[in-house]
């Protein structure tokens, strides 16, 4: 079985693919752009996927909406890539689940939230299309789970991650925050 936990951002989309049987985890980040830290960064256990994010500043209502769809099919095409990398990376194993992060009403402006709304949702099509099983947890669900305590901030989040998967403990040129949202979504149980 794999199980692949997803955090989506228009950012820093974090992913984790967790082969449950062979206890190993895998990892993707889909940044909307590339720092200089970013491309100097390797790793054998993550791969950097970027998307070609248009800005939409000073763009007219219209224009700005069409612009930002875009944004979130360009996003969602290397999410495509990853299932599709995963596929062929395990071909014996079709059982493939996906844990997704849910909607985080209280922590961005309206703008943001309408957003990271319209991008979840074209997330769980891609999953519908896909005809795959998804789970959406709640943000404050997901960090009781993680470290027991549903206001735990990024740091905590991240330390309790590094202890769990010691194959990423040494990543600290780049932001993980997403990553480690992602690990535990991969490994989430209700």
């Amino acid at each position: 079985m794999i199980r692949i936990g997803i955090d989506p951002s228009m950012q820093s989309t974090g992913v984790c693919v967790y082969n449950v049987d062979e206890d190993t985890n895998i990892y993707y980040i889909v940044p909307s752009k590339m720092t200089k830290k970013m491309e100097a960064f390797h790793h054998p256990y993550v791969t950097l996927l970027p998307y070609q994010k248009e800005s939409t500043t000073d763009m007219e209502y219209s224009e700005k909406e069409y612009t930002k769809t875009w944004n979130f099919v360009r996003l969602c095409e290397q999410i495509s890539r990853i299932i599709s990398d995963t596929i062929t990376r395990w071909p014996d194993n079709h059982e493939i689940e996906f844990t997704m992060e849910g909607i985080s009403y209280g922590s961005a402006g309206g703008g943001q939230v309408a957003d990271l709304a319209g991008l979840n949702y074209m997330i769980r099509t891609l999953f519908v299309q896909q005809k795959v099983n998804f789970t959406i947890v709640p943000p404050t669900k997901l960090k009781s789970f993680a470290v027991g305590n549903g206001a735990a901030d990024k740091d905590v989040m991240v330390a309790s991650w590094k202890k769990l998967d010691k194959n990423i403990c040494g990543i600290s040129d780049i932001k993980i925050d997403d990553l480690a949202d992602a690990y535990f979504l991969a490994h989430y149980e209700e």
